[in-house]
């Protein structure tokens, strides 16, 4: 009986976990969660100035903002990339998209695009792409290896993929990601750790890329070569 007390406690309790999980991963209706991210957002307002600038983007660049949501990092970035660069802001949500257009007219943005994208891609109409940024995203999408590999086709030769996420143990209330994971999955699909910014205490903020063009990785390699050499 003590047995299977145990096993129904068990069952109960991965049951409860599965639920949980879905209901994280599920996309809530555009006007709850507008008013779920604006709130959410409203503590790191403070830190998007220092996360452009830790990621260099200039006017020219093309950045495809990754689950958009209300557009708290997407305006900004289309300002600092402007007058000729283009921010692609991506949702799977059209009412997203449409709030994030209609806030961007708002404030005089005129360099702002909108992709609707789908579950495993982010339907980018461009493959030109200079960075792919997910603000605590990726722990949303379900099949991330998959959500990664199409995304790498959009962006340039040195392009990045820049991810903003935290590990399990910063924070037990969410299903968060571990870096060591993130790592792996680009890592399969040839990018690889080229910075890391200390910006935020919660969260880490990496950005990845592949050893082509101007990669930060080559200019490491190149660094190291030079330190040898001296040697």
């Amino acid at each position: 009986m003590r047995k299977q007390r145990c096993l129904m406690t068990s069952y109960l309790c991965c049951a409860f976990g599965a639920a949980n999980a879905s209901a994280q991963l599920a996309q809530q209706p555009a006007d709850k969660y507008i008013d779920a991210m604006n709130r959410l957002e409203r503590g790191i307002e403070e830190k998007i100035p220092e996360v452009i600038e830790k990621l260099r983007l200039k006017p020219g660049d093309i950045v495809a903002d990754i689950g958009s949501g209300s557009g708290t990092f997407s305006i900004p970035m289309a300002k600092a990339i402007a007058p000729n660069g283009i921010l692609y802001a991506v949702d799977i949500d059209q009412k997203m998209l449409d709030y994030v257009a209609d806030r961007a007219k708002k404030e005089g943005v005129t360099n702002l695009r909108t992709a609707l994208g789908i579950y495993d891609d982010p339907k980018l109409p461009v493959k030109d792409v200079d960075v792919a940024f997910f603000h605590r995203v990726l722990h949303m999408i379900e099949h991330r290896q998959l959500y990664l590999n199409a995304t790498a086709p959009y962006l340039k030769p040195d392009g990045r993929i820049v991810i903003i996420d935290k590990n399990p143990e910063q924070s037990r209330d969410w299903m968060w990601l571990k870096q060591s994971d993130v790592d792996t999955w680009t890592a399969a699909i040839g990018f690889y750790p080229a910075e890391k910014f200390d910006v935020f205490q919660d969260r880490y903020f990496v950005s990845y890329q592949r050893p082509y063009g101007n990669s930060v990785l080559l200019k490491h390699t190149e660094k190291k070569d030079s330190t040898k050499q001296q040697q």
